[in-house]
């Protein structure tokens, strides 16, 4: 059974979740654990308009959130930098497993 780890981004609306945006981390716990300390935001209950950040683990296609933090716009652009540079660092300079969006 593969194990991949990823970072969904959604916006909590009024009335609904949307979903825009996702991270894919690789198939390393420890790792993406890492990557996900490193970002910016609050845990609990967020503000009914607030933009959340969660780190799941897909088993077999289905997710199992791990963590979760709400963020302001620009604690997001702060995190989306954090995460590309993680990346990058993990694909390029040591050659790890970055597994590419379906």
């Amino acid at each position: 059974m593969e194990t991949t780890f990823s970072i969904c981004v959604t916006l909590n609306l009024k009335k609904k979740k949307l979903p825009y945006g996702k991270f894919s981390l690789g198939r390393e716990k420890a790792l993406s654990m890492e990557i996900f300390s490193m970002l910016k935001g609050k845990n609990g209950d967020g503000h009914p308009c607030a933009i959340q950040m969660e780190l799941s683990q897909e088993i077999a296609g289905l997710p199992v959130p791990i963590s979760m933090i709400y963020c302001s716009l620009e604690e997001l652009k702060e995190n989306v930098a954090v995460i590309s540079r993680e990346i990058f660092r993990i694909a390029q300079l040591e050659e790890g497993d970055i597994i590419p969006l379906q």
